[in-house]
């Protein structure tokens, strides 16, 4: 995922991330199933999308689950999972 890898800190970071994705992708179709609670602070989605490369040109399907972690009501923290390849 770009030069950040799978976590994000900060709000600079969430929006700078968010930027390069919706940048180098072409979304199709996209669903989120939740949220997951975790305690006061955290809480999960899963995401399943279906995009296109905008580099290479190749499409995929992609499942992937994001943690959010909250304080003082904003996202402050953010990681994404992904099941294994192959």
């Amino acid at each position: 995922m770009g030069d950040g890898g799978r976590e994000t800190k900060g709000l600079a970071g969430i929006r700078g991330k968010h930027d390069w994705w919706y940048g180098a992708h072409d979304v199709h179709k996209a669903t989120a199933e939740g949220p997951f609670l975790f305690g006061d602070d955290r809480f999960a989605l899963i995401f399943d999308m279906d995009v296109t490369n905008k580099e290479s040109g190749q499409r995929m399907q992609m499942r992937e689950v994001g943690v959010y972690t909250v304080k003082n009501g904003k996202i402050v923290r953010e990681e994404f999972f992904y099941p294994p390849m192959g």
